[in-house]
């Protein structure tokens, strides 16, 4: 009976021992082109002056995608069809959870991209947005900072821009304004 099992076990191993080189290899070459694929994502990005926060969730995203790729061809290699099917499958899954769940996020990103686009819109400036009158004092992907006359900081996600009417005072009125304050 042992016997029986432990030849039962030789043979499955040895069904898989000449598909390990093979395994190896695409698991080298897989970790070479997802390493490479990066680097050529970050330099592309930040050529065109990208924030790094996007460029950071856009090279996340692509290595999670490449990585399950891979995951999923070293186990077809193996001979499991069917968990490599269903492991690449995840890629779909995580995508719609993404577009679901994270609609705001996307919705932030989206309108930072346009604003860190329009001239106009950057740090220095005085702007208004709905009760909110002060200074852009910070702004990345996601929100925008604004110091206003109090010294409070109003923390704005991006979307908020695109929701409603902004001012943005012009640079002669804003210093007309800090001369008169003075």
């Amino acid at each position: 009976m042992q016997g029986e099992i432990v030849r039962e076990f030789s043979d499955h191993v040895m069904q898989y021992v000449p598909k390990i080189p093979t395994v190896i290899l695409v698991i080298a070459l897989g970790v070479f082109l997802i390493r490479l694929l990066d680097n050529i994502i970050r330099r592309m990005l930040g050529v065109a002056k990208i924030e790094p926060t996007l460029i950071s969730f856009v090279s996340t995203f692509v290595k999670f995608a490449c990585w399950v790729f891979l995951i999923a061809t070293v186990f077809s290699v193996l001979g499991f069809s069917q968990i490599s099917l269903a492991f690449s499958g995840s890629i779909a899954l995580v995508i719609m959870g993404v577009a679901t769940n994270a609609n705001s996020l996307v919705q932030d990103l989206l309108s930072g991209l346009f604003l860190l686009a329009e001239p106009d819109f950057k740090e220095g400036r005085t702007i208004r947005l709905n009760a909110v009158l002060g200074t852009i004092v910070g702004m990345d992907i996601k929100k925008t900072k604004i110091k206003d006359g109090d010294g409070n900081i109003h923390i704005v996600p991006n979307r908020m821009f695109d929701a409603n009417i902004f001012v943005i005072q012009c640079a002669d009125e804003a210093e007309a304004d800090q001369e008169k304050s003075a």
